[in-house]
């Protein structure tokens, strides 16, 4: 028949050959002869008043032609340009055909089912290929479409009716009954609200179809499709559903929460809003008012004078006191951000994406100021009607508490590789059920749900204040999977993916960034908490985003960040997250009265443990780089929000006062020239409107004030403005670190380092040459001089014996010439006092194979080392147990009884072999170990660490301690001393 002609015909399309966009006459006829038994509408009725439209189909050529498309739909493959579809949606069959199909056979279950898996496949995005701009353009009609109060109707009745037949058990056919209705519709619900609205210069842009979301969420609201969502997704809570179940309800919630401000939200009101106009206009007139030129004389006089300019221009003038303003010359414009699309294919501007839609309401506002190139949302939020506000609220206070952390746990652990192949043209990809997008719509609705709850707890304390009640304590069993450990290294590891591990993937470090902040400032709050408990829980998160390291992270970020092609609100988060850990960290050590060490976990090849604190953090930042971009954040102090402005002004502040040198790096002409246009700006100057930057004035001030403070001390500080602070490579600094630099220009150069310096220059040498000695002295190409041969020459017999010989060595050199342990042994072995290695080793196999006899009977790894110690044959090899079994035997010999086999607790004095006071046999071995553990932990280091990992025993009888003093030659050397004491302090009351 027909249909099975087109079903064989269409799967025949990808195994001929490769074709752009067209389609042959064959295949269009097929495709038009299938549309046309979709049926049309007619106008019914007798008369011009009466007349209706309705829309009339034959069921069995209708049920064959939405097959025939179906199949077609599903071979329209990517190689081939997406033909299909492109034609389908150029014949608006969607809005003229299937939608009132829809409606018109909903109570056919075939037609139904036939029709809504149509539609299902017509509406899926895809965000690949040359023609995805026209598809979108297809898909928004689709969309307006669907924006009708009818069809919503219609697809709740068939939610409510399908949901009721599952609840009750029934059995489904062989398409999956009426739960598979269910789905589609809620694939479909899906599709649509993933649509992006147009926008101003968009093709295809109208007023009413930029607002399409809005319409939709506001029959979310009234048809009762949010309530519905909610039992859903309590149901998929129970019964653990598929994966695909639960991103299709997170992208349909994710799409309410894009245009949703969870602050008006929980608000209530629109007070805030009220005065939002007069502000402007009271904005806009102060800058006019504050810019216009002062006359000169009364206007009626009619001064005009003219002014030529250096190039020939002429100007008009009313005024002599014209007000001058700095501003920006060619370089500091090109230092703004210039929005790349991609620097490659892994690092792809996810906000260039059309079918990307990233959160519009909220505090993200906020940062996106930052950005020129976002373009702003359509203010639904702002102008929501307060039922479908208050409908939506309702909807989130439930959802949070039944849902939300369930369904965070979900999604986490059904994300797919962002590495692996993408899916052809527009097959689902079953690896990642979320989509492309699947880890950063993640990320923001776990933002938007933080800030929802945050704000939701601040109205509840303000209503319970206004009630004069006890504030409520935070509830955060709701938010649990959006704050616990797991999603916080969640969170961190996509820090260090996004940041340090790719170099900067600016569009995903934004999105990441966000959601560090958000629960930072959660888990701020829940450390205020007038809770026990609940305070508790919030030091535990306090510890746990310490110990994964994220300062290190932001620091990297801060100092690597580029203004021209790194998003400005890597910037702003940064600080955001900066400012609010490190008031964390503050509140923890004021609550124990002393100043705290945090672990931190280091991961990289390997797992590294170490501590840190708020000093050393701050200490981290002190970079000539991360100051350069703060800095330059500041100067975008009109788009700041006033929090934003705060926390940038005291984040400046608190690296300045972290180190007494790091003011320094502000005293440069190209700081006091931004300084100078910030402070020529009228709007900062203004009584009223400039009150809002007085903390980044007194900023200022204060830097001013340090500099002609230092120039009270050191004339030459203006000469060190023309100089830039970027610290030197290390193989070409003269000093030690740009700290002892910055300290020599506040200290007028009188350090001792600095000195140093200076009369080497003094004394004929050059920078150039000062700076080639650097070089040298680091790869260990420095010549040696006949005073430091000397040196060694005399010293080497001293430390010959002892493990750290070289590191004493260069110890006893002139500090200068900075010699290591490396370049004293080369020494050593070029002078021919030292073996080499190879020789070394081949006199100690030899002396270790002589007889025992040869020295005393000792044995032969000590007459090894002790004979053999001028040639330099135990240096290498002598360990930390080898020299403390050293000592204490030497200490032995001094304080034992002369041989003839006297008993060890017999002291060498006392006559007729009378016991010793065995306290006075235990001092003395107490002090000789003693002596001899603070000479070893002098010359070796961590040798007390060594110590002190040594499984000991506390105690142990006189029986016991003989045994294992003459039986067990594996005890450690800790447990041998002590067993030798035990047994010297019970042997002579034995013998008694």
């Amino acid at each position: 028949g027909r249909g099975g002609g087109a079903r064989r015909r269409a799967r025949r399309l990808p195994d001929e050959r490769a074709r752009s966009d067209t389609m042959d006459d064959i295949q269009l006829s097929e495709l038009h002869e299938a549309i046309a038994h979709l049926g049309n509408s007619h106008y019914v009725g007798e008369g011009p008043q009466d007349t209706k439209k309705q829309y009339f189909a034959n069921r069995e050529p209708c049920l064959a032609s939405l097959k025939d498309l179906t199949v077609m739909l599903k071979h329209d493959r990517l190689e081939l340009g997406h033909p299909v579809r492109v034609k389908l949606g150029e014949l608006k069959v969607l809005p003229d055909n299937l939608v009132p199909l829809f409606q018109a056979f909903r109570e056919d279950p075939d037609i139904a089912m036939a029709t809504l898996r149509l539609m299902v496949l017509l509406t899926q995005n895809t965000s690949q290929g040359d023609s995805r701009l026209e598809l979108l353009r297809h898909l928004q009609d689709c969309k307006e479409a669907f924006a009708k109060k009818d069809v919503f109707i219609i697809f709740m009745g068939i939610l409510i009716e399908n949901m009721e037949d599952d609840e009750e058990g029934a059995d489904k056919d062989k398409d999956g009954g009426r739960q598979g209705l269910f789905d589609l519709v809620l694939e479909l619900l899906r599709n649509l609200t993933a649509v992006p609205d147009p926008g101003p210069g968009d093709a295809g842009f109208t007023p009413s179809r930029g607002d399409l979301q809005k319409v939709f969420i506001q029959y979310f609201v009234d048809e009762g499709v949010l309530d519905l969502l909610q039992l859903f997704a309590e149901g998929l809570v129970a019964e653990r559903a598929t994966e695909r179940k639960a991103w299709t309800l997170c992208d349909i919630v994710y799409r309410i929460c894009t245009h949703t401000d969870p602050e008006v939200l929980t608000s209530g009101t629109r007070e805030k809003d009220k005065n939002a106009l007069k502000d402007l206009f009271a904005r806009e007139q102060a800058d006019t008012r504050l810019r216009a030129p002062v006359s000169s004389r009364h206007s009626n006089f009619g001064t005009a004078m003219m002014s030529r300019t250096a190039e020939g221009g002429m100007n008009l003038m009313t005024s002599v006191l014209d007000t001058t303003t700095v501003t920006k010359g060619g370089r500091v414009w090109r230092k703004e951000y210039k929005d790349p699309l991609a620097r490659n294919e892994k690092k792809v501007n996810m906000f260039h994406d059309p079918f990307f839609v990233d959160l519009e309401e909220g505090s993200v506002k906020d940062h996106n100021l930052l950005n020129p190139h976002v373009r702003s949302g359509s203010d639904a939020a702002r102008v929501m009607g307060e039922a479908v506000a208050s409908g939506l609220r309702k909807f989130f206070e439930e959802f949070l508490p039944t849902a939300f952390s369930p369904l965070i746990h979900i999604l986490r652990s059904t994300l797919g590789n962002p590495n692996g192949p993408r899916p052809v043209g527009f097959d689902v990809d079953e690896n990642r059920p979320g989509g492309p997008f699947d880890r950063m719509k993640l990320l923001n609705t776990l933002s938007w749900f933080l800030e929802f709850h945050r704000h939701h707890h601040s109205a509840a304390v303000a209503a319970a204040k206004k009630a004069k009640e006890n504030a409520p304590i935070i509830d955060i069993a709701s938010i649990q999977g959006g704050i616990d450990l797991d999603m916080i290294q969640f969170v961190a590891a996509r820090l260090r993916e996004y940041g340090k591990e790719s170099n900067m993937h600016a569009s995903h470090l934004v999105v990441t960034l966000r959601s560090l902040a958000q629960q930072i400032k959660t888990v701020d709050v829940v450390v205020e908490s007038k809770d026990q408990d609940t305070r508790d829980c919030g030091e535990i998160l306090t510890q746990s985003l310490i110990k994964e390291n994220i300062m290190a992270n932001l620091a990297w970020v801060m100092k690597n960040y580029k203004t021209t092609s790194h998003d400005p609100r890597i910037m702003s988060y940064a600080v955001e997250v900066l400012h609010y850990i490190l008031r964390l960290m503050r509140t923890l050590s004021e609550r124990r009265g002393q100043k705290l060490e945090f672990q931190v976990e280091i991961m990289g090849r390997t797992l590294k443990r170490t501590t840190t604190t708020m000093e050393q953090e701050l200490a981290r930042l002190a970079d000539a780089q991360v100051v350069e971009n703060l800095f330059h954040l500041l100067e975008k102090y009109k788009r700041h929000s006033a929090a934003l402005n705060s926390m940038l002004v005291k984040l400046i502040y608190s690296i300045i006062r972290v180190q007494r040198e790091n003011i320094v790096v502000f005293f440069e002409l190209t700081y006091f020239i931004r300084i100078q246009r910030i402070w020529a700006d009228p709007l900062v100057r203004d009584r009223r409107q400039g009150k809002r930057y007085q903390e980044m004035v007194t900023l200022l001030q204060f830097i001013l004030r340090q500099f002609f403070k230092c120039v009270e001390t050191n004339k030459c500080a203006f000469v060190e403005l023309l100089f830039r602070k970027v610290p030197e490579s290390q193989k070409e600094a003269l000093l030690q670190d740009h700290t002892a630099e910055f300290a020599a220009i506040l200290d007028h150069y009188e350090n001792e380092e600095y000195k140093r310096v200076l009369e080497k220059m003094g004394a004929g040498d050059s920078v150039k040459d000062l700076k080639n000695r650097q070089r040298m002295m680091l790869d260990g190409s420095l010549p040696w001089t006949e005073q430091e041969d000397q040196v060694l020459r005399d010293r080497f017999p001293i430390y010959a014996q002892h493990p750290l010989c070289a590191e004493l060595l260069a110890a006893e050199l002139p500090e200068d010439t900075r010699r290591t342990g490396a370049n004293v042994r080369k020494r050593l072995v070029e002078l021919g006092i030292l073996s080499s290695g190879r020789q070394a080793g081949a006199a100690a196999r030899t002396q270790n194979a002589a007889p025992k006899d040869a020295a005393e009977g000792e044995p032969a790894a000590k007459r090894a080392r002790v004979d053999g110690g001028d040639e330099g044959v135990g240096l290498e090899g002598l360990s930390l147990e080898n020299e403390l079994d050293r000592l204490l035997d030497e200490a032995m010999e001094e304080d034992s009884a002369p041989p003839g086999g006297a008993p060890g607790g017999l002291a060498d004095g006392a006559p007729g072999g009378a016991p010793a006071d065995p306290s006075l046999a235990a001092n003395d071995l107490e002090r000789m170990l003693d002596e001899a553990m603070e000479e070893t932990q002098a010359d070796v280091p961590g040798a007390t660490q060594g110590l002190a990992g040594a499984g000991a025993p506390t105690s142990a009888t006189p029986a016991d301690a003989g045994a294992a003093a003459g039986g067990d030659e594996g005890l450690d050397l800790e447990a041998e001393l002590e067993a030798q004491m035990d047994e010297d302090l019970f042997e002579p009351a034995t013998q008694a």
